[in-house]
């Protein structure tokens, strides 16, 4: 099949599907075994049935808090550095039982002072969880917060043995986390970066069959595909993939992390790239052109697809990749094109050489995009390369993270209040509901960017939750009598443990049903069910469970509540000011471009998530259609920008005060639509004032091409290079100008500031 014959179907392959074997015998739980949530469901039971062994083995007090870091360390399923990893653990883990130890040793008996250093402990180790999501070190910081919990709740019981109860936490605490890591690391090991190289390889075939389709639809073979949206949808969700791999992948695995600078380059370049082939569709070529150019033409989009097709296969780590002859095929186009120059093609038709520099700009920019995408494939290291020295991740200055600042004073307030309860009134559970209010607190926000909810309609989620907490006390009374044996606590430790990494192995964070099952879980080991539990202790647990619930959705909603439309909002703002910086020609433009590629996978997947009054089906697919549009915008400005600074010298005095004013009009644009988004409201006219400048620009345009001043120089200072930078600039005020189109059907006015109870 060649580039040229037409795709009757557009396909979006699933970048984790595991194909079955191709042998005609198979032995009969071959296909079951190889389902990856199967796999998922195994190594968490086994993990939590070998931490409740070593528990067991080493007579430690609360299993349960094996059990539950199992839970947590197991959600990161991607083998790394198992010393360092163990290491961090291990400090962080020590440390929290340091910290504990000193707040109740030293501050038991003035409430004020244990109280306020007890906040901030926790409030920092909220924080730098958060503010560092893309590093081992956040698993770090998360240990401190928790066993700085597991410690201070046990030990304001009874301060004497606060060095007893420092020691076994720290022992259950790194007897789940070492379980954790053996088994990921042994049974069925995944590795981050082959699946991101997978997932790579699959969002390349998708934008190579829209290629095929938008460069018949260039050459006049065929029509442009109708289902834009639908196309959009199936990429958005290969860069979902990438994107959550680059958070998960390098949290887990250090190697992943020293190269996560390049894994979010080669995101980035491949964003770019998509939208690259879709502005292929804003070109059709005259018909006498592309009879002059039809043979170049053929072959640089054969030679483009024979790069997709080397670009999408596998590779070893030594192994070059071939050549696809793009730069000997380009270089003939450009020699073709320089001659039509010579000979005055674009000086006779100016309308429709500019139709032509459209083309050719696009093509260029095809063809640097996938150089850069091949310098990245064979620059990133693969499966059992070893690890490079430690590259620099960003160009940024370090800032701080405000969303995990309210994060972490949200989390914080939620446990102090727990412990207040705990030590003034003595509620039922009262050891159960400080970790219950943090967790549930802390894990809403990195769950909402991979697809939850947040805070929204909190309290009815938690009015639900406390009926299917109260079934449970229902259920666990009956049977526990049953689960008074050894061998039978085991089965039903693994198949609940089976059940969470089943419905959690696909997923891209921990939903709030998934941290209730996990802390169910929790709550039944800690009850010791090998006995027979008085029914007043099931009870009394259950409830505290309820009350650390309760105090975490209070908390949550009444103090900076997570919500899908402000994440979403923040997020689209973020683009804006991305873009504004851009064209301002501002420092770091590589890492804001990278950024630019990550912004709208997240607005996305924040849109979807948004389930209040006012926001309807039509209204969701108006918010996708502009962040759509507004990350067709970051690829037409991130080649604006890196190609305005070529302008010949020639043409500066006439052109440059021209792109000038149209820059000015931009920025006033984005502030226009920036403005909208934060007051919530899109139902005042904006008014683009872009026509008059661009007919300057094209006024500008016609007065370089009648004096021939350019006439003599080679084809990159060339009329034909003044139009393609001209086209630069009409295709982002044709962006531009689409953003202002969707603002305009927005009725944001109508949910912005709800809060979805």
């Amino acid at each position: 099949m060649t580039i040229f014959e037409a795709k009757a179907k557009y396909t979006a392959r699933s970048s984790f599907a595991h194909l079955p074997a191709t042998t005609s015998r198979q032995w009969p739980l071959q296909d079951v075994f190889g389902d990856l949530r199967v796999r998922s469901g195994i190594k968490f039971g086994l993990a939590a049935l070998l931490a409740l062994y070593i528990a067991e083995v080493l007579r430690l007090e609360h299993p349960n808090w094996s059990i539950l870091t199992v839970l947590g360390m197991m959600s990161v399923p991607y083998v790394g550095s198992i010393t360092i990893l163990a290491l961090i653990q291990f400090a962080g883990t020590i440390a929290g039982a340091l910290v504990g130890i000193w707040l109740v040793g030293d501050y038991a008996s003035t409430p004020a002072v244990f109280l306020t250093l007890f906040f901030f402990v926790l409030a920092f180790s909220a924080y730098k969880f958060g503010q560092a999501p893309a590093s081992p070190v956040s698993l770090g910081y998360y240990l401190v917060g928790f066993t700085t919990i597991a410690v201070t709740t046990f030990g304001l019981v009874d301060p004497a043995q606060v060095w007893q109860t420092g020691i076994s936490r720290v022992l259950e605490i790194l007897d789940g986390a070492i379980s954790s890591l053996l088994v990921t690391t042994l049974l069925w090991p995944r590795s981050g970066r082959e699946e991101f190289e997978e997932a790579g390889r699959g969002a390349l075939t998708t934008i190579s069959n829209l290629f095929s389709v938008h460069m018949n639809a260039y050459l006049q073979r065929q029509m442009a595909p109708a289902d834009v949206e639908q196309i959009h949808r199936a990429f958005g969700e290969r860069l979902t993939v990438l994107r959550n791999l680059l958070q998960v992948g390098s949290r887990e695995s250090t190697v992943f992390q020293t190269w996560l600078s390049d894994h979010t380059a080669f995101l980035a370049s491949v964003t770019h790239l998509f939208y690259l082939v879709l502005d292929l569709s804003r070109n059709e070529l005259e018909a006498p052109i592309l009879s002059l150019l039809e043979s170049e033409l053929e072959a640089v989009a054969g030679a483009i697809s024979k790069e997709f097709d080397i670009l999408t296969r596998s590779h070893s780590a030594d192994e070059k990749l071939g050549s696809s002859g793009l730069p000997e095929a380009f270089a003939a186009f450009e020699e073709k094109v320089s001659e039509l120059r010579e000979n005055g093609f674009t000086s006779k038709q100016f309308q429709k050489g500019f139709a032509f520099s459209r083309g050719f700009a696009v093509l260029r920019s095809l063809r640097d995009e996938l150089n850069n995408i091949r310098a990245l494939t064979q620059g990133l290291p693969a499966l059992g390369q070893p690890a490079p020295e430690s590259k620099l991740t960003t160009g940024l200055l370090p800032t701080i993270d405000w969303d995990w600042v309210k994060i972490g004073v949200k989390s914080s307030s939620a446990a102090m209040v727990s412990i207040l309860l705990l030590m003034w009134i003595n509620p039922p559970g009262a050891s159960i509901i400080p970790l219950v209010a943090w967790l549930l607190t802390i894990l809403r926000r990195p769950f909402l960017r991979a697809g939850g909810m947040g805070d929204l309609r909190g309290f009815q989620n938690s009015a639900l939750a406390a009926l299917g907490l109260a079934a449970c006390v229902v259920l666990l009374i009956l049977v526990t009598p049953l689960l008074a044996d050894y061998p039978a606590m085991n089965v039903a430790l693994f198949l609940m443990m089976f059940v969470v990494g089943f419905a959690t192995a696909h997923s891209a964070g921990i939903s709030f049903w998934t941290q209730i099952g996990m802390l169910i879980i929790y709550t039944i080991v800690g009850l010791n069910p090998q006995q027979v539990v008085p029914t007043p202790t099931i009870i009394d647990t259950f409830v505290g469970f309820i009350t650390g619930m309760t105090i975490a959705t209070v908390v949550g909603r009444v103090f900076w509540p997570v919500l899908p439309q402000m994440v979403m909002r923040d997020n689209l703002l973020a683009i804006l000011g991305g873009i504004k910086t851009l064209l301002n020609a501002g420092p770091h433009q590589e890492e804001i471009q990278k950024q630019l590629a990550i912004l709208p996978v997240e607005a996305l997947q924040a849109s979807r998530q948004i389930r209040i009054t006012g926001c309807t089906p039509q209204e969701k697919a108006r918010l996708g259609a502009l962040t759509r549009a507004l990350q067709t915008l970051s690829t037409r400005t991130v080649v604006l920008v890196s190609r305005r600074h070529t302008l010949p010298e020639t043409a500066q005095t006439v052109l440059r005060p021209r792109f000038e004013r149209l820059e000015v009009e931009f920025k006033q644009m984005l502030d226009a639509f920036a403005g909208c988004l934060r007051q919530g409201d899109c139902r005042h006219e904006l008014l683009p004032g872009l026509n008059d400048a661009l007919s300057e620009m094209e006024e500008a345009a016609q007065r370089i091409r009648k004096s021939e001043m350019l006439k003599r120089h080679c084809l990159e200072a060339s009329f034909v290079h003044v139009l393609e930078l001209v086209d630069y600039y009409h295709a982002t005020a044709e962006g531009l100008e689409e953003c202002l189109r969707l603002i305009g059907t927005l009725k944001i006015h109508r949910y912005w500031g709800h809060c979805g109870l």
